[in-house]
């Protein structure tokens, strides 16, 4: 049971042996055998999904794949190993809490349900390796398609077989009632205040439902290479740029020849949304216990308005905006053809990798009349309230959110940091520079966002916002006409003030 979070209890790598991969078809009783099939209607078997069982360790393959043809599947499979962690991570405090030790008296079974089968060295399936051999205790990774959870969980519920742990956001917000409240069980005052915002908060309770695991953030990449030639100085955390400068600086690096296009954003609402953000504006406002749509307001018109201008100036690749082309402007980032990118996070080590004919880096986002912005998203921990060993999987969130083992964990997952007190520093310096630039964005979340969030408008409208923005950038509608059309029907569809 969960406890109060301020009554803290007071509590490498062993060797590993290979283990048993399960293929399980939603009857709840992992067989080595190949499972019968339940006639139509008598349990979620629509869509197999997958466990690895281990105790530590790699998977046994050949066992794996005659258990796959002994069920008449195709299965893909990959080992759950650990692998050296090239770089390290870093902790302010010099002790860990409570939760340091062994977590339980060993020899349960830790039902864990995840969205993508864990690849070789993955973070969070070595993480979960590590933990069992520490306490003896064994865990299954259950594997089912994020799309497919919103089906198979409420079988799940209804059949008495849920996990005990799964990485998740969507299925606490949909089913909270399923799920134990966290923040009685763990200090919360250990993560970052954004993340525990974005991605724990369920907007309809005070319920926390779900425990930040991992999140990414909207970041502006930039060619160090082109900036030299071009003679521009890149701005610092402390003295952002404007979105005007950035403007400035993406015609200054074009005219100077040494990218083709000054700048390039994503195809993601989600990143032309900073923008507007930045300048005070918003999607929706709160409206008592409802909410106005307000994405025609003038800040909102007048931000897509110079982002039009910019497309049309040349500077970006207007194809990408206008719609006239699928084409990935990370790829032209890759490149070497863009000065300035707005993507996100989640690029970082793949440019690292693929990135080897010019020297790239993190520049801090900009900010506008409103100040900065950027956008977090990601997934957290929940427990379902239900679940057969619900306390062992609480005593592994305890364990985890440690210090000492977190800092492992980032250590091989080489992303941003959800506890205050850990970061991900690479042993490269300039790689460790970007990472100090990306934590830092964490602070540039915006109110405007977290309200526009808590109302759910893609509900009712998603791609037709992206829509309206490409008709306005490709010369279809106005600015003005464009968002004036999306807030009407928004307006109408959820039935909000306008």
């Amino acid at each position: 049971m969960c406890r109060n979070a301020n009554q803290q209890d007071r509590r490498r790598e062993s060797p590993r042996r290979n283990g048993t991969l399960w293929i399980h078809q939603g009857n709840g009783k992992p067989s080595s055998q190949a499972p019968e099939r339940s006639k139509p209607g008598e349990g979620p078997v629509d869509i197999p999904y997958f466990y690895f069982y281990f105790t530590g360790g790699k998977t046994n393959m050949k066992k794996a794949l005659s258990l796959a043809l002994a069920a008449a599947m195709a299965a893909s499979l990959a080992a759950c190993g650990g692998s050296p962690a090239a770089s390290t991570a870093s902790s302010a405090a010099t002790t860990d809490t409570a939760a340091s030790g062994a977590a339980s008296a060993g020899g349960q079974t830790l039902k864990v349900m995840l969205s993508e089968e864990p690849g070789e060295g993955d973070a969070f399936a070595t993480t979960l390796n590590k933990w069992a051999d520490e306490t003896g205790n064994t865990v299954d990774i259950m594997v089912i398609p994020y799309d497919d959870q919103l089906t198979k969980f409420p079988l799940m519920a209804k059949n008495n077989d849920l996990p005990d742990l799964l990485s998740t956001t969507r299925l606490a917000r949909l089913y909270p009632d399923e799920f134990e409240d966290l923040g009685k069980c763990i200090d919360t005052s250990i993560f970052e205040p954004q993340a525990l915002q974005i991605i724990s908060q369920n907007y309809l309770t005070d319920k926390l439902s779900v425990l930040p695991q991992q999140f990414t953030i909207t970041n502006v990449f930039y060619n160090k290479d082109a900036f030299e030639a071009a003679g521009i100085e890149c701005p610092t955390v402390d003295d952002r740029w404007t979105m005007d400068e950035v403007y400035e600086a993406a015609k200054k690096l074009q005219d100077s020849g040494a990218v083709k296009y000054g700048m390039a954003m994503d195809a993601s609402r989600a990143r032309y949304d900073n923008l507007m953000y930045m300048n005070g504006g918003s999607l929706v406002e709160k409206d008592g216990d409802s909410f106005k749509v307000v994405a025609d307001s003038q800040q909102n018109i007048d931000t897509l308005q110079a982002f039009v201008d910019a497309n049309n100036s040349g500077i970006m690749p207007k194809a990408i905006w206008a719609g006239g082309s699928s084409d990935n402007p990370g790829d032209y980032f890759k490149n070497g053809d863009v000065g300035i990118y707005f993507s996100g996070s989640w690029n970082y080590n793949p440019f690292v990798q693929d990135i080897t004919s010019f020297k790239f880096g993190v520049m801090p986002s900009p900010v506008g009349s409103a100040g900065g912005s950027a956008i977090l998203g990601g997934a957290g921990l929940a427990v379902p309230t239900n679940a057969k060993n619900k306390d062992l999987a609480i005593e592994f969130l305890k364990w985890f959110y440690t210090d000492k083992n977190f800092a492992d964990y980032l250590a091989l997952d080489k992303g941003l940091s959800s506890l205050k007190s850990v970061t991900y520093e690479p042993a490269d310096p300039d790689q460790a520079a970007d990472y100090k630039v990306l934590q830092a964005e964490v602070g540039q979340t915006t109110d405007a966002f977290a309200i526009d969030e808590s109302s759910e408008w893609r509900n009712y409208y998603d791609n037709e916002y992206r829509d309206a923005l490409k008709q306005a950038v490709n010369g279809d509608l106005t600015p003005s006409d464009a968002l004036t059309e999306f807030a009407t029907a928004l307006a109408d569809k959820a039935g909000w003030a306008h």
